[in-house]
Parts: structure tokens; sequence; C-alpha cells
């Protein structure tokens, strides 16, 4: 059953939104927040399994086969639903006009346009590819991906078209990366391996640095930051200064996920998603 609640709380103060701002803006320099600082905007009931938000702090859950949108203020606006692909693996809304949608078992991408009607498709068996493990949407509307085969990071469009790939990782980090997430901002592409840590690129693919974070499933990169849930709580590794400091949420209760953008934020459990201005 899905059901939207609204909850009448709505005395965020001015002095947490701003701290708040502080907070992603000057790290190394604030204190960590209290949950006072949050106001519950609403909640939905649904059986999600990932939370992810896009640029404008609109949030989409998936599981199984299902994508969901929800505005800031938590409104369900739009279903996404296919059954013959499997189970959904990773949602990217980095593009907000071009939604990526991977299918790991038979190694597809669906793109979706900002109502999660279906655009193009990616089949990488298709394409001449037996083992992706990771995908990315680029700002300019191609698609990244990790080749388990020879060890590349790759840009492609909808024809298999290379535009970009990096050296063999294999080779240049003297490892061999098993990636589980990437994700581009700022035209620098970040490409997770949970043993290795996140590896980073340029934007012609080029390896410049692994920033020292192992054991990452999923994260955010925001204001030279690298945002991830753990532990129950939202933690911050600043890109500058190295600083590590973590978020309370406001609910720690059963959290599956948690996501933050501007001025919302977004908490997944097992029964519902909450939504939270700041």
């Amino acid at each position: 059953m899905r059901k939207q609640t609204q909850d009448t709380r709505h005395k965020t103060q001015d002095r947490g939104k701003s701290f708040l701002g502080s907070w992603f803006l000057i790290l190394g320099s604030c204190l960590l927040l209290s949950s006072s600082n949050f106001s519950l905007i609403s909640s939905y009931e649904t059986k999600a399994t990932v939370l992810t938000v896009d640029n404008f702090s609109n949030f989409y859950t998936s599981a199984e086969n299902r994508l969901f949108k929800f505005s800031p203020d938590g409104a369900y606006l739009y279903p996404y639903e296919e059954n013959k692909y499997g189970k959904i693996g990773m949602v990217d809304a980095t593009n907000t006009m071009k939604i990526l949608v991977f299918y790991p078992d038979v190694l597809t991408v669906v793109t979706l346009d900002k109502f999660l009607s279906p655009l193009s498709k990616y089949n990488f068996f298709d394409l001449g590819y037996q083992n992706v493990s990771a995908v990315a949407s680029s700002m300019d509307g191609r698609l990244w991906f990790y080749d388990n085969t020879d060890f590349k990071l790759k840009k492609i469009d909808e024809t298999g078209q290379v535009f970009r790939e990096s050296q063999p990782l294999n080779v240049v980090i003297d490892a061999v990366p098993n990636p589980n997430f990437i994700t581009e901002k700022d035209n620098v592409v970040y490409v997770n391996d949970p043993n290795i840590g996140i590896m980073v690129f340029d934007g012609f693919g080029s390896y410049g640095k692994t920033i020292p974070l192992k054991g990452l499933k999923k994260f955010q990169v925001f204001q030279d930051q690298v945002i991830y849930f753990d532990n129950n709580k939202l933690n911050a590794f600043n890109l500058i200064t190295l600083d590590l400091r973590s978020l309370t949420l406001p609910d720690s209760t059963d959290v599956i996920m948690a996501a933050i953008q501007k001025s919302r934020l977004g908490i997944l459990k097992k029964d519902r998603v909450d939504f939270y201005r700041y």
C-alpha cells in the first residue's frame, strides 16, 4: 500500500538553514548538526532499496523493477516499471533530462526523461561488451562505464562509439579494480571500488588519484566533498582538507539510505521514505 501523509511540523529556524549551508561550504569550521535543524515535510509508504536525489532536489526510490520520482516536498510524481530486464541495479539522476536505469542481469541501460518515460536503450551485449559492473551518466548525454574485460573506463553513445577511454587500470594502479559505482561531477569522474577506494579521472578518462575511502557502495559529490551514508550518519570527506565530519540524522531508526541536496533531506526506511527540509 502506498500512502502519502503530510506532517504539520514546519518550524525550521533560519539559523538552522544557514548553519547547514555553512556545513557544506566550510566543512572544517562547523559543528555537527542535531535533529532540531530538520522539519519533516511528508512521508510516503513504499518498500525500496535505493534512494537517490538529483540536482533539483527531486528524489527517486527503486526496488525490484520499479522506480518512483518525488518532488522536493515529497509529493509522488511519476512511476517507471519494466519487467523484461530483471531487477534494477542502479539509478543515476545526475542528468535530470536523461536518467539512467541499469539492469545488470542483462547488461542493459534504459534512459528516461524527466517524466520517467523511456528515451533510449544501451544493450552492452549487442555493443560487444560482456562484463560491465558500473555505469554513470555524463552531462553531454553520453554514458560512462567500466569494462571489466580490458580494465578501462569508457564513454560511449547509444551506437557504441567510444569517445573517451582510460588506460588499462590494472597497469596504472597495479591492481585489478571491480567498480560498483561511478558518478560524474563538474567534468570529473569518480569510480568506486570498495576494496581500493575512489579512483578519480578527468573528463578525458585520464586517471589522477585514488581517494582512500574504502567499503563504500554509493556516494554524492558536492562542493569538493564526498558525502556518503554509513553507521546511521551522513559522512562528508573534504577533498581539499581531507577532514571527515558527520551529520547526525533526525531519525536513525532502521535507516537503509539517506540523500541530501540543497535544502532537502531524504531518509529511506524499510517501509517508507521520509522527506525533510532544513
